[in-house]
């Protein structure tokens, strides 16, 4: 009996979860894709948390720089050392991955996403048929908590602080204009990733099965993602 009464449970919990997520995606939908609604809270708490990344950028930065220096005085004095060598370059390589400095390879997952072909219903908002900033924010931010190391846009490499805004038909990503098709690239482990867009309560999913939004993910094994543009 208890058991049956977990499974109940566990249905119900699965099902509110997929109906809360559609109603987001509406309440999404209806908004005009050109205004950014927050409150003067919201707005403060964004700019605590910018100031917070830029600087936590910053120390990154500043470690990588050190992290350089110690290489060459180890490579100097310890030349016959290789395992000390390949420690510190390895922890080198891992601060240029996470700071977009270094272009990264591996597994993961490549993303299509185009606008809606479905006919406009009658008293239907055709803004519910395109694109938005929005949805594309809101898919790379469940790839981000999948776990992926690294995320470009149709080949613009994403970094905490990148922009991405509508521009009529078109997308600006790091101030750059992009047409579709949208192309997201993401490294990390490959079922992870898959789930965060493929899973029935994902963003993506709903965008897909209410809205008729075109989303095709494939499988890449040697995915490649560029350096940060201002580093190349």
């Amino acid at each position: 009996m208890n058991k049956r009464k977990k499974y109940i449970n566990h249905k119900m919990v699965v099902l509110c979860a997929f109906i809360l997520g559609i109603l987001i995606v509406i309440y999404i939908k209806t908004l005009d894709p050109n205004k950014v609604y927050i409150t003067l809270e919201e707005k403060k708490n964004l700019e605590y948390e910018i100031d917070i990344e830029n600087k936590q950028i910053e120390k990154l930065r500043k470690i990588k720089s050190e992290y350089q220096k110690d290489l060459e005085i180890y490579e100097q004095k310890f030349s016959n050392e290789k395992s000390v060598r390949e420690l510190m370059e390895y922890e080198l390589s891992y601060l240029k991955d996470i700071t977009g400095e270094s272009k990264v390879k591996g597994e993961g997952i490549i993303i299509t996403i185009k606008d809606s072909e479905n006919e406009l219903k009658e008293n239907q908002n055709p803004n519910e048929l395109i694109v938005h900033d929005i949805d594309i924010l809101r898919i790379v931010n469940d790839l981000k908590k999948a776990g992926a190391t690294a995320i470009s846009i149709n080949e613009e490499r994403i970094l905490t602080l990148s922009k991405i805004k509508c521009s009529g038909a078109t997308i600006k990503v790091n101030d750059t204009t992009y047409g579709q098709p949208f192309i997201i690239k993401a490294i990390g482990n490959l079922e992870t990733l898959k789930a965060s867009v493929l899973s029935p309560e994902s963003y993506a999913s709903i965008l897909q099965e209410i809205y008729g939004i075109y989303i095709k993910v494939d499988e890449e094994n040697d995915i490649i993602i560029n350096s940060f543009k201002k580093y190349e």
